[in-house]
């Protein structure tokens, strides 16, 4: 994991975490609590909580993702539980979306169970 400057318009809700990026090519196993903005391009098998999470297109995630923002682009299997989740069109989606607010653009693959949270 490497911290760096992102020049993407997505903000984290805490603002004191900055941006980390799992690069191209690595895999994790494991649970992964990181401040700020999340940005995975490489393989993830567990489970994520962060401020805001991206899976970009070459992504994957395998687990559950726990954030006030989640955005896909790449793949993912398992459960989301965020306040706002954006599919974009390259996203490949199965399991569960808990979510406040859900945008799903057209030529997003979606298998899941789609709920709106409690209080939303």
């Amino acid at each position: 994991m490497s911290q760096s400057p992102s020049n993407t318009n997505y903000s984290s809700s805490g603002g004191a975490g900055g941006t980390s990026r799992l690069v191209e090519g690595s895999r994790l196993t494991g649970d992964l609590h990181i401040p700020g903005l999340v940005e995975l391009l490489g393989h993830v098998d567990g489970n994520v909580s962060a401020d805001s999470i991206l899976i970009e297109e070459r992504g994957t995630v395998t687990g559950g993702l726990n954030a006030a923002s989640v955005t896909i682009r790449g793949k993912f299997d398992g459960r989301i539980e965020a306040v706002a989740v954006k599919l974009q069109s390259t996203a490949a989606v199965s399991g569960e979306i808990i979510y406040g607010t859900l945008s799903i653009e057209s030529g997003a693959m979606i298998d899941a169970v789609c709920k709106v949270r409690a209080g939303a």
